[in-house]
């Protein structure tokens, strides 16, 4: 069990995507005081504040909070809390103190299975863009995903695919306004670096053209990397047509 990472009721959506982003999870116990009164997930905010065209400076956790609260208890058997989180398909689980229920750590699926979960080579990070009091640029995070294999323009496409299904909008830039996609690698001196690269727009308009072409042949299984090239070479033609 680890030292209790929560978020307090009245804090706003975008602290809470912070907390979510610095911590590397998609889920927060939401507390008043000690007590948990309920869940915020990364697609509570993207749902309840973003997609609801809410200002998420100013929107409270608890206004788009789950009341559905997954929880063990400190004195419960570890195999009983891994079989909540197996059953509820979580990663973490809040733990409670069995007198007056307030929080007092966390336990992950990880640290109940032995091991350090596998990073895996590609994560897609989609973000809304806000601009505070001062006129100063904000990104929050509305949702990361995890690509396991191919290139980076192919986790890419595997996850605009999957944030558009889950979202249930046609096209990512719908809800999102860029993405960034942090890679993984092992450097020569066999240290892991993690290395993050934010959208270009030259990126962004390829993966739009990619979508079209990919749809307009009728969503071909193996054809990624020519379809990319295809629009890659289309877009360069449009912005430079006389090279």
């Amino acid at each position: 069990m680890k030292e209790p990472v929560c978020v307090q009721a009245g804090e706003t959506l975008d602290a809470a995507a912070r907390k979510l982003k610095k911590e590397n999870i998609g889920a927060l116990p939401v507390c008043l005081n000690n007590r948990v009164i309920g869940m915020i997930t990364d697609r509570d905010i993207t749902m309840r504040g973003v997609a609801d065209a809410r200002d998420v400076s100013k929107m409270t956790v608890r206004e788009a909070m789950s009341a559905e609260i997954l929880f063990c208890f400190e004195d419960d058997r570890a195999e009983d809390a891994e079989t909540i989180m197996r059953q509820n398909h979580v990663q973490r689980l809040a733990v409670l103190d069995r007198g007056d229920q307030h929080l007092i750590g966390i336990i992950s699926l990880t640290a109940l299975s032995g091991g350090v979960s596998e990073r895996r080579p590609y994560e897609v990070i989609f973000h809304k863009t806000f601009t505070d009091h001062r006129g100063h640029p904000h990104h929050s995070e509305l949702m990361r995903i995890t690509v396991a294999k191919g290139t980076k323009e192919e986790a890419i496409n595997t996850a605009t695919r999957q944030f558009e299904e889950m979202n249930k909008v046609k096209v990512w830039h719908q809800l999102a306004d860029g993405y960034d996609v942090t890679s993984v690698h092992v450097d020569a001196r066999g240290a892991t670096v993690e290395e993050r690269e934010p959208t270009s727009e030259r990126e962004a308009r390829i993966l739009r053209r990619a979508r079209e072409l990919w749809e307009r042949a009728g969503t071909p299984e193996g054809q990624d990397e020519q379809i990319w090239g295809q629009a890659a070479a289309e877009i360069d033609r449009e912005d430079h047509p006389q090279d």
